[in-house]
């Protein structure tokens, strides 16, 4: 028996499935090639696959990408359903309804924050460039023979050049 859960918002960004399953307590593990052979008893994951600790009848439940989402993978008879932590076992459906409302507050955290890293870096390298053309106009000066004095008006840099005879 299988089913199918649709979710308003598709679990696209892997780090942010993970801040959100962490969150609501679900204690995701990453399967890569380093203990793939330790919680692969059964066969059932995969390298790249996502477990949490709700368990149904066939193991461990998880997520695993396909066609560039995230899948949660179930069995759909509930009857026997269990959680290892001490949450409440919650049917796949309200289960997939917490997760969606809180990745899409997640995502929406996860994208301030890069905002917020453009445009710091945006700003680094506005400071760099003029900490260049600022070090290329005092090296040309005294190339010139000139000695420069460097003072600040209004959040700007002026070079004053001076060159005595």
């Amino acid at each position: 028996m299988s089913a199918v859960i649709k979710t308003t918002t598709p679990f696209i960004n892997q780090e942010v499935l993970i801040r959100t399953l962490t969150k609501l307590s679900y204690e995701p593990q990453l399967i890569n090639s380093n203990n793939i052979i330790e919680l692969n008893s059964h066969g059932r994951f995969q390298v790249g696959d996502l477990i949490t600790n709700r368990q149904d009848w066939n193991g461990l439940q998880f997520f695993r990408k396909q066609n560039n989402s995230w899948s949660l993978w179930h069995d759909a008879q509930e009857h026997s359903a269990r959680v290892l932590a001490s949450k409440k076992y919650l049917s796949v459906t309200k289960f997939i309804e917490e997760v969606d409302i809180a990745y899409r507050t997640e995502y929406q955290a996860f994208l301030e924050e890069q905002v917020e890293a453009e445009r710091v870096r945006l700003e680094a390298e506005r400071l760099a460039k003029i900490e260049a053309t600022k070090n290329a106009a005092i090296a040309k000066a005294k190339e010139q023979g000139y000695s420069v004095k460097e003072r600040h008006v209004n959040g700007k840099i002026q070079l004053v050049c001076i060159r005595r005879v």
